[in-house]
């Protein structure tokens, strides 16, 4: 049962990795292309 909880958790970290975007923008009300862009900046500066 453990091994089964310890998948579904990192299933839906993937899956959150994966729609961050849509996810981040639907909590903060704030446009898609808006956290995208953020997103990127942080990527090339970082």
């Amino acid at each position: 049962m453990g091994w089964f909880i310890l998948l579904v958790l990192v299933v839906g970290a993937v899956a959150a990795y994966k729609y961050r975007v849509p996810l981040i923008a639907k909590l903060t009300g704030q446009p898609q292309h808006r956290i995208q862009r953020a997103l990127e900046r942080r990527k090339n500066n970082g």
